[in-house]
């Protein structure tokens, strides 16, 4: 899928890509504007298995998994809100189904649906059950029920922060060398360029899944 893409515009790492059409995927569906900066190296080794959550699990194994990035509760929160997207696929997860009943639709419903006692047909994972078990999680579940602009906010934010984890962005300052700065300035503009692309790829995507309800 990202071929035509990366052959349009090869000065774009695949790395800067996958992030910039993340945040495509979130801005074209509704979601807050997420800053992106450019820069990333694309890498041929693979992260070792287990360094992401566990959904069978609970509050103590989220906040083990997150600390460690340098993440923060409300971080974690936040993040979690992101299932308003999508769906899980028993051939990847184990589990099967929608979080909410607008899939293809960026806003603060994820939480709303973990307030209810019974949500209809919609998935809640252990994951999802420790956001309300837990008091300092259940703060933020219920804030971002009410206030889907704090959540947009914070989301921005800890998306950010997450996708910057490992990766230095280039200097802009006066203190840059002429050849940085030149190199950066190529990369920022490659990544305006596919941003359009990026979009159409995602609403795609988004178009099929819809298409296969």
């Amino acid at each position: 899928m990202p071929e035509p893409i990366k052959e349009k515009h090869p000065k774009i790492t695949y790395a800067d890509l996958y992030q910039l059409a993340g945040v495509v995927a979130v801005e074209v569906t509704g979601g807050p504007t997420i800053d992106f900066v450019p820069g990333r190296r694309d890498s041929k080794v693979c992260p070792r298995e287990g360094r992401l959550p566990d959904a069978k699990k609970g509050p103590q194994h989220l906040r083990d998994i997150f600390y460690r990035m340098g993440l923060s509760d409300k971080d974690i929160v936040a993040l979690s809100g992101g299932h308003t997207l999508g769906k899980a696929h028993p051939e990847r997860s184990g589990f099967e189904g929608a979080w909410t009943k607008e899939p293809l639709k960026f806003d603060n419903s994820y939480f709303v649906e973990l307030l209810k006692e019974e949500s209809e047909g919609l998935l809640k994972l252990p994951t999802d059950k420790a956001l309300v078990e837990d008091p300092i999680f259940r703060h933020y579940v219920e804030l971002y029920a009410k206030d889907e602009d704090a959540f947009f906010r914070d989301y921005a934010e800890s998306h950010k922060k997450l996708s910057e984890l490992g990766f230095t962005p280039p200097r802009q300052s006066g203190s840059s060398s002429k050849c940085d700065t030149k190199a950066s300035v190529v990369l920022a503009q490659s990544a305006v360029g596919v941003a359009v692309a990026a979009a159409v790829v995602v609403l795609s995507y988004l178009y099929e899944i819809s298409k296969k309800k």
